[in-house]
């Protein structure tokens, strides 16, 4: 080796170089939620849980992609599509983010590809108390499901995989639980979960509450808020119908539009309120493909029950109102676009803001809808405050009677 080429291979930047552009330390240390397997509405809530362990471990969180209402690394978009990446920052000022992209570049530049760990979070329906074990399987899900291999990762055997069972307290919303659960979780996970390896890789399976305290949804991002307070100042005062059909009898579907229509005349009559917003998942489109992935079956009865209302009224919904036609300038490909919308995604995210500001809001019986529902009661809860702090609304929530 001669002195020219001795000196041409000091300036090759160093991985502690690469490592200060993405994470201002010498050495990063990445906590990558690649996948929340529910909803918007549920995985809005667990990603803030694993925020809050990215926090616990001192480690920058990655901002997972988002699309057609969830929150994965196989989605099209930027979080920043469905959320206010700034005000996560205000809330969570101890944490430091970085998108999916900014970490994809990170791992393609380094010269040294990082070393991960994964872990499994899990509850146990017969054993309240935490185990561990290795998951050494996980690894082909992580390149057959989720197609990790295009992140330049140590993808091999020498990563470490655990499976963490946080017992039964898991199965439901922590609002019931004694603080001293919430802070043992923790004290457990900081203690389990502490790891030299660069990124961690983390999911969860068959949990439905927040791990820790709850804490108020992630805030949307402001060109769908936008959108939506347009809608809501043109509509005011309005009715706010939210149907969701899925687990609905399906031969009771028509009576069931009927019940809606009889309903909503004679609250129309006696408020004097007659602009109408209807939320649903039934594919308003046109399509056969509803807004909600678990609603897998669409009849001919769910097609006359909305016949029967859209014939009575004049309804208004993301569609007629053209709301979301602003998202054709978006800087994203068409078909990445048609794709959103074709199903469940933004305009969910849009629905939920023009119901929790309706002046009157209205779901359905148990016989005609999901009557348990993450996204009512998200409604009911930002409607809740509105109610309390500034009265302009008149109710939380009613149902109308089958």
């Amino acid at each position: 080796m001669d002195w020219r080429s001795y000196s041409e291979l000091k300036e090759i930047p160093s991985d502690n170089k690469i490592n200060r552009k993405y994470c201002d330390a010498d050495k990063c240390k990445f906590m990558f939620t690649y996948n929340v397997g529910e909803q918007e509405t549920q995985s809005n809530r667990h990603f803030i849980s694993f925020i809050q362990i990215a926090q616990l471990l001192g480690r920058t969180m990655v901002l997972t992609n988002v699309g057609r209402s969830g929150i994965s690394v196989l989605k099209d978009f930027s979080f920043g599509f469905y959320y206010d990446v700034d005000e996560l920052r205000k809330k969570f000022p101890k944490v430091k983010f970085i998108s999916q992209y900014e970490f994809q570049k990170w791992a393609e530049e380094r010269y040294n590809k990082p070393d991960i760990i994964h872990v499994l979070l899990g509850n146990s329906k017969s054993n309240p108390n935490y185990t561990i074990q290795d998951d050494t399987p996980y690894f082909d899900r992580l390149l057959r499901e989720y197609k990790m291999d295009k992140f330049d990762l140590k993808l091999n055997n020498s990563a470490i995989f655990k499976r963490i069972n946080i017992g039964i307290t898991a199965l439901s919303p922590t609002k019931g639980q004694e603080q001293q659960k919430i802070d043992d979780l923790k004290i457990f996970l900081e203690a389990e979960l502490q790891s030299n390896a660069e990124v961690m890789l983390i999911t969860q399976e068959a949990i439905y509450g927040p791990l820790f305290e709850r804490l108020m949804p992630m805030s949307y991002a402001s060109h769908i808020t936008n959108a939506a307070s347009n809608i809501s100042k043109k509509l005011k005062p309005y009715i706010g119908i939210h149907w969701r059909m899925e687990r609905g009898q399906i031969d009771l579907m028509p009576k069931c539009a009927e019940s809606l229509v009889t309903y909503i005349k004679s609250l129309s009559l006696n408020t004097g309120i007659k602009p109408i917003y209807l939320a649903t998942d039934y594919p308003l489109n046109g399509a056969n493909k509803t807004q909600s992935y678990t609603f897998d079956y669409i009849g001919e009865k769910h097609h006359t029950a909305m016949k029967i209302l859209t014939s009575s009224f004049d309804v208004n919904t993301w569609i007629s109102t053209h709301a979301l036609d602003y998202l054709q300038m978006y800087p994203i490909r068409s078909e990445q676009l048609q794709e959103e919308m074709s199903g469940g995604g933004i305009q969910g995210i849009f629905d939920k803001l023009i119901l929790r500001n309706a002046d009157y809001f209205i779901a359905g019986p148990e016989e005609c809808c999901r009557y348990k529902s993450t996204y009512t009661y998200n409604v009911m809860e930002a409607r809740q405050e509105l109610f309390e702090n500034n009265g302009t609304i008149k109710n939380i929530i009613d149902r109308w009677e089958l």
